[in-house]
């Protein structure tokens, strides 16, 4: 069975009486790193309009790896920490370990990220490293306000497991990408860049993300489908099958131990087949038979995650010929299919369930029982939401063709159907948005006063508008 929310009398302390007061307070954290993630996934989409031929290059150019950082840590580290934010303390039943050090954390994150991103256009490194510190400091806050909120809620699983794993992982990256760019500087470790940087990309997307991905989707999913986890076992064992790979794939990426890496990409592979199978099965206990834009296009990333992972095995598999150079099979179309084919529905969608909420709990939350409030589902522009997603989603297509064909029309094409799908994700993002500043919000669906009761169901039930 999925981790029950906990009843209201075993509530902590910390969160008032007052159920309008509570709802008010919640996710101003999490929605401000929505915020900053917005306006990184419109920088990244026009940067990559005005230069599509970036993804004609080897990935190790300064302009690519500028590019790389602007998706990885501007959109999607910042996607990441604000879904923590909030679903940590939902998932396990507690409040934040500290929201004054989450502040903190945005604060350092909001400026060394674009540092970062501008050191690297201009290949700056001795100010790479400075705005990384920046960075790092302020993932070592939120790492350690993740682990005591997770050992405050003292409920051990998959969920509060993969919390404090993929933390893990976020300070490794960060690690290895800090030791990178020292060593460009001063060349202390006689090691060949590239494979630091393989580590380093492997660590992030696969330890940080994929890690993450692994657990708490098995708290999105039964909240937005209305389904159920009879069996942990399952997920839990892929899970730790993908957590051993990871740990054996790190070190023969590092030694370039070409079967070492293809026996952990089996493993990797193996342990998110499991995952995908438990993701199958709770999907066939859900009671919401439609599923939302946004949850289709999670489940459309997960599926092109796991076609990058064979991709992956690919280039790694022994006499493959792929590798840093442009055009084939290279490491810029297996980028590709990652970033854009897997991770970006993966987080559009997440960002299409878990804004609306956050959103409602703000402006309307407060107002339930004593007026007429719209549905969560209602805040935004359903058909610009559907028609972002999918085209960002079909992007993937020319864009892969571009880097493997090192084609500049297919390059373009791709760069132009991703910006004119993001343009409309992030107008029905504005949309729902512009609720927090309205005083009030007639909809054609909306919850009865008198009603919708109180307590945490009932939020969840209106959040997906069930």
């Amino acid at each position: 069975m999925s981790q029950p929310l906990p009843a209201a009398s075993s509530r902590p302390s910390q969160v008032p009486a007052q159920h309008g007061s509570w709802l008010a307070a919640q996710g101003k954290l999490p929605l401000a790193f929505m915020g900053l993630a917005l306006a990184w996934l419109a920088a990244g989409a026009i940067l990559l309009l005005l230069r599509p031929g970036l993804l004609a290059l080897p990935h190790t150019h300064p302009h690519v790896v500028a590019l790389t950082h602007a998706w990885l840590l501007g959109f999607f580290l910042t996607v990441a920490c604000g879904a923590a934010y909030q679903l940590a303390p939902v998932a396990l039943g507690t409040t934040l370990s500290s929201e004054r050090k989450g502040w903190w954390h945005f604060g350092m994150h909001a400026i060394g990220v674009p540092g970062m991103v501008a050191s690297f256009w201009f290949w700056n490194l001795e100010q790479v490293g400075h705005f990384g510190l920046l960075v790092a400091i302020g993932a070592g806050v939120y790492v350690r306000n993740i682990w005591v909120t997770v050992r405050q809620a003292g409920r051990p699983g998959l969920i509060s497991t993969s919390l404090r794993v993929s933390a893990i992982w976020l300070v490794i990256t960060l690690l290895i990408g800090l030791t990178l760019a020292a060593n460009r500087f001063w060349y202390f470790i006689p090691l060949d860049p590239v494979v630091l940087l393989r580590a380093h990309a492997h660590a992030g997307i696969a330890g940080f993300f994929v890690t993450l991905l692994q657990g708490v989707t098995f708290q999105l999913v039964p909240m937005f489908t209305l389904g159920d986890v009879h069996d942990w076992k399952l997920p839990t064992r892929g899970f730790w099958m993908t957590q051993i790979a990871l740990i054996g794939l790190l070190p023969a990426l590092l030694l370039r131990a070409a079967w070492v890496e293809t026996a952990m990409g089996v493993l990797l592979l193996s342990g998110l087949a499991c995952s995908a199978y438990a993701l199958r099965r709770v999907l066939g206990t859900r009671k919401k038979r439609a599923l939302d834009p946004g949850v289709q296009a999670f489940f459309l990333g997960i599926a092109v995650l796991f076609v990058a992972g064979i991709v992956g095995l690919a280039l790694v598999w022994p006499g493959s010929t792929g590798g840093s150079a442009s055009g084939g099979m290279s490491a810029m179309f297996y980028a590709v299919i990652i970033v854009i084919g897997g991770m970006l529905p993966c987080f559009s969608g997440m960002m299409g369930k878990i804004v609306p909420f956050l959103t409602w709990m703000r402006a309307y939350g407060p107002r339930v029982g004593r007026e007429r409030v719209p549905l969560a589902s209602a805040l935004g522009v359903r058909w610009a939401e559907r028609a972002g997603l999918l085209l960002q989603f079909l992007a993937v297509v020319p864009l892969a063709c571009g880097t493997w064909t090192l084609e500049a029309s297919w390059l373009v094409a791709g760069a132009s159907v991703l910006a004119a799908g993001t343009g409309l994700f992030l107008f029905n993002q504005l949309c729902i948005l512009r609720h927090l500043f309205m005083k009030s919000q007639p909809a054609k669906a909306a919850v009865p006063a008198g009603q919708a009761g109180g307590g945490r169901p009932v939020i969840e039930n209106t959040a997906h508008g069930a």
